[in-house]
């Protein structure tokens, strides 16, 4: 990444701070639309519900809190930064955690963490976003936690809950029978007529009669 003046510093300050409240906003929209039977539903979301992925945003933004901290006290080398293996036993055991929680507590927290996270992010020296002695600069860690991770997530819930709703419009859809082909009417067949009609062959009858 190019580093950044100041002036470019406040800008990208700006619009992070912008994108983490919107990505917020959207996420908690689109699970108010959502019955709770379709948050709790398990395994809908890979091996988790829509209510694990709530969590498991509630505690990225816990520890992106805790990371504002210490770069805040000057402590940004105390930093735990994760590979893939810490990261999967940070997910699980989060996760398992929160199903401990009910679902008002969790998107309350959810509120209320990540005005908190805007406001220690406000709060932190502009120089200290690409400060040189940090092993990762913010300008280039915070876009993940603060609303491309989410982002992720949410467009995963989202498209779930459309393919659950067409499904369920579906079955619920009269199914349309086919139409019954009508039976065909048979002709009624004349008799033939034979070349004499009974009425002369009567009266060549009284004819020989009368000879």
């Amino acid at each position: 990444m190019a580093q950044l003046r100041s002036p470019s510093l406040a800008r990208w300050r700006r619009d992070a701070i912008r994108r983490m409240a919107a990505s917020r906003v959207a996420t908690l929209a689109l699970i108010a639309r959502l019955s709770e039977a379709d948050i709790q539903q398990p395994r809908t979301q890979d091996q988790w519900s829509v209510k694990d992925v709530l969590v498991h945003l509630l505690t990225c933004d816990e520890e992106t809190i805790r990371r504002f901290r210490l770069i805040a006290r000057g402590q940004a080398d105390r930093i735990q930064w994760f590979d893939m293996a810490h990261a999967n036993r940070f997910n699980a055991q989060s996760v398992a955690r929160g199903r401990r929680i009910g679902l008002d507590a969790v998107l309350q927290r959810m509120a209320r963490t990540r005005a908190e996270l805007i406001a220690r992010f406000e709060e932190l020296p502009i120089e200290a976003l690409r400060d040189p002695s940090h092993a990762y600069p913010v300008v280039e860690w915070l876009p993940a936690p603060g609303w491309s991770h989410e982002r992720h997530h949410i467009d995963g819930v989202r498209s779930w809950w459309r393919s659950e709703r067409a499904s369920a419009s579906a079955a619920d859809r009269p199914v349309a029978r086919p139409r019954r082909a009508a039976p065909r009417r048979s002709k009624a067949r004349s008799a033939p007529r034979t070349s004499g009609s009974r009425g002369s062959a009567s009266r060549r009858t009284r004819s020989r009669r009368a000879t």
